[in-house]
């Protein structure tokens, strides 16, 4: 607090200019969580088409695997829940660093994405498949996929996986989302698709038909995205995933939401 010996005028002065100081230092490290808590409520940023079995906008039965997850998280920390949508996912760093969520749900982790912002540890693994419908052959091999009628969602690191492995992502058939590519398959207007292998797990949950393929690229993992300068929300949300793992709540939810087979899939170690 300001002296009494201060000035009116010096004292508005300082006040206005420790206010702008106060700002610009929260804005530049971020919401933390203890100023989360001080809100009262956990903004998660998710998008606007997600499927319903990864997050669920609208909560009904089926809150979905991430939502369930996060929801368990705001619980712990005595916080109210709230769903952000995005509109555009390439809009989902840009509302993050504007401070419109705390939090970004079901991120791959890429060098590029962590320039801008922080991850927490491994929620499941990211890496990139590609995906046939039986009886049809599944691509086993770079040579096999070469020569498959793709359908690609652009822009994602599934069709980034594409073209290091040799396709260029302007050969293949570019579709709205991942639900588009499985109709273009269903449909016979593609032969293939790829995606990540959580994305394959909760399609093939709608479509028993669809089959998993040649693996493309190092293995990769999808995290949550929060802002540099937020060491307490990361470390607070790696501890609940570290303690999450360890307890049988964790398989349920893999079987829950993604099949029988999901814990001897997605149940590896995290990539550090």
């Amino acid at each position: 607090m300001a002296s009494p010996r201060f000035r009116r005028g010096a004292r508005a002065a300082l006040g206005a200019g420790l206010s702008a100081l106060v700002a610009a230092v929260s804005v530049a490290r971020g919401a933390d969580l203890a100023e989360i808590k001080a809100r009262g409520s956990f903004r998660v940023l998710a998008s606007a088409d997600e499927d319903p079995l990864w997050f669920s906008l609208v909560k009904g039965e089926s809150a979905g695997f991430e939502r369930e997850v996060l929801e368990g998280f705001a619980r712990l920390h005595k916080l109210r829940f709230q769903a952000v949508p995005i509109a555009r996912w390439e809009e989902a760093i840009p509302m993050l660093l504007r401070q419109d969520g705390d939090l970004v749900g079901g991120m791959s982790i890429t060098p590029e994405r962590r320039q801008r912002v922080d991850f927490s540890v491994e929620l499941l693994p990211a890496r990139s498949i590609v995906v046939t419908r039986r009886p049809g052959p599944p691509v086993r091999t770079l040579a096999e996929l070469r020569t498959a009628r793709l359908a690609i969602v652009p822009k994602t690191t599934w069709a980034e996986a594409l073209e290091r492995a040799g396709v260029p992502v302007s050969r293949a058939l570019r579709v709205a989302d991942i639900s588009a590519a499985v109709e273009a398959i269903q449909t016979g207007h593609a032969d293939a698709t790829v995606t990540g292998v959580v994305d394959f797990l909760l399609q093939r949950r709608k479509h028993r038909d669809l089959e998993a393929g040649l693996a493309l690229g190092e293995a990769q993992s999808s995290a949550w995205a929060v802002r540099k300068g937020s060491p307490g929300l990361r470390q607070a949300l790696d501890a609940y995933l570290a303690e999450l793992r360890r307890s049988p709540n964790w398989s349920r939810l893999l079987v829950k939401y993604f099949g029988d087979d999901a814990p001897a899939i997605l149940g590896r170690e995290p990539v550090s």
